[in-house]
Order: C-alpha cells, then sequence, then structure tokens
C-alpha cells in the first residue's frame, strides 16, 4: 500500500482539488484521470486508487480532470514516488523483521 509521506495539501502541485464536503474539510485532496476512469484521493494518511464515479460525494460536480492529459493513474503515481511524495508501507527502510 502506498502512504503519503508530505502534507495532502502539498498534492496540489500535481493538479489535485480539494475534495468537496466534510472530505475537504478535513485536508482531503482528489485528482480524476480520465485515461483509465480513475480518481486518486489522498489525505494526510491515506493514498487511494477509486474508480471514477459521477455520484462520488468527495468530487465537485464538475471535476478537475484533463481529458487532453495522456497518462494514466499509474503515470500519475510513478511520478508522485519520483517527487518523494508517496512511498510503500512495505519502505525497507521502515521495515524491521
Amino acid at each position: 500500500m502506498l502512504i503519503p509521506i508530505v502534507p495532502a495539501k502539498e498534492f496540489k502541485r500535481f493538479g489535485f482539488k480539494k475534495c468537496a464536503g466534510d472530505y475537504g474539510k478535513h485536508g482531503c485532496y482528489y485528482l480524476c484521470v480520465s485515461r483509465g476512469i480513475k480518481m486518486l484521493f489522498v489525505s494526510d494518511k491515506v493514498f487511494g486508487i477509486n474508480n471514477w464515479k459521477d455520484d462520488d460525494p468527495r468530487i465537485h460536480k464538475t471535476p478537475n480532470c484533463r481529458y487532453r492529459d495522456k497518462r494514466t493513474s499509474l503515470d500519475i503515481i510513478y511520478e508522485l514516488i519520483k517527487a518523494g511524495m508517496l512511498k510503500s508501507e512495505f519502505d525497507e527502510e521502515d521495515t524491521k523483521y
């Protein structure tokens, strides 16, 4: 499982938008990805990949989807890992046998 290692608000640099409703009040962000119809969700403790549904209460009525963006959710996740924003919960540095 991937976990964020920076505050969720830092994900705005990559186009993430603050969630609607209570999720937004608690500092959660999302990014809709048109290629593969996925929604990336992040809070200070959780990173998730969900299927993008129009009736998701976290997403605004006009989501921040960039339809011309050719990247998939995996491409974006790879960029987030390279930028030092995500890591595996099984990272060798943190694993104690």
